[in-house]
């Protein structure tokens, strides 16, 4: 029998063995993750990038959450558990089996998505902070085939800080051709992370001839507009002497540290109001963050 000549080649592992996937499995993806108690939704994930030649092939993938952190993973589409694979071309998802005790997710041959030697992708998935999460930063476990890493940080944090200051529309002039106008608040996040759902007040100038303007029917109306445009109204609830709303549950539409939304009522001089001697403001209070408005002129003469 002639013998095969093997020198040069890499050594083969056995009849039934499986090769090791010529990939690596790294912290990253998603920037770092940040969550308050109760609060929003997170994606930490892990970077994937291929360090052979070999096709490398679809993979299970199992993913766990830290123990005493107070992490859980969020449903989404429905009830199911979504792994995220992305690479240049676009982005497929994967339904995950949830473990008994809710702590670990698996994914049953995931794609990584890698073409060709030095190519990466990106796998991530969501998670939240339960009211009684533990303050400080910590790291799900991924496992991909046997590739093993932790994900992008996942910090909690009491709070996102943010702040309120006047700004959004223009200043206000209320006159015969523009009878209602919309004074404001500009409102800027001040670290990574997404603001939470606050409470806003808004006051009017005590005894300076100004009342709220009901829009859309009957109701008094808080808008508030993303960094993109998109706006979003609640419904206000109006205080006995008519000088304050009140609106519940507002989302901020703050996501990512120096993001930017405005937020507007609309007001309108009561009758035969004089003309304004000095610009007048309203007072807006989102949670615990509170702000004049831009300045109100009114100039009712003919």
């Amino acid at each position: 029998m002639t013998a095969v000549e093997t020198t040069g080649l890499a050594p083969q592992p056995p009849a039934g063995a499986l090769a090791t996937a010529p990939f690596t499995v790294n912290p990253g993806g998603p920037p770092e993750v940040v969550l308050t108690p109760a609060g929003e939704t997170g994606y930490p994930g892990v970077l994937l990038e291929q360090t052979g030649t070999d096709k490398v092939p679809s993979q299970d993938v199992y993913v766990a959450l830290p123990r005493g952190k107070g992490l859980r993973f969020v449903s989404e589409g429905g009830n199911d558990y979504l792994l995220t694979v992305m690479n240049a071309k676009g982005q497929t998802t994967y339904r995950g089996i949830l473990s008994s005790d809710g702590r670990a997710l698996t994914f049953e041959n995931v794609d990584p998505a890698l073409s060709g030697k030095g190519s990466t992708s990106t796998a991530w998935l969501s998670v939240k902070a339960s009211d009684n999460a533990r303050l400080g930063a910590t790291y799900l476990t991924f496992c991909v085939g046997d590739r093993t890493s932790g994900s992008t940080s996942v910090r909690v944090v009491d709070h996102i800080p943010f702040s309120v200051a006047p700004g959004g529309p223009p200043d206000v002039t209320l006159d015969h051709a523009h009878p209602v106008g919309y004074p404001g608040v500009v409102l800027t996040a001040g670290s990574d992370g997404t603001v939470s759902a606050q409470d806003v007040y808004v006051a009017l100038p005590w005894q300076k001839e100004l009342q709220f303007f009901a829009e859309g029917g009957p109701g008094y109306l808080l808008t508030v507009q993303d960094k993109h445009g998109n706006q979003k109204t609640y419904h206000g609830i109006p205080w006995s002497h008519g000088q304050a709303l009140t609106f519940q549950g507002v989302d901020p539409a703050l996501s990512g540290a120096g993001s930017t939304s405005v937020a507007w009522v609309a007001v309108k001089a009561v009758k035969n109001a004089p003309p304004s001697k000095d610009p007048m403001t309203l007072t807006f209070c989102v949670g615990d963050r509170a702000s004049a408005s831009t300045p109100v002129q009114v100039d009712q003469q003919p």
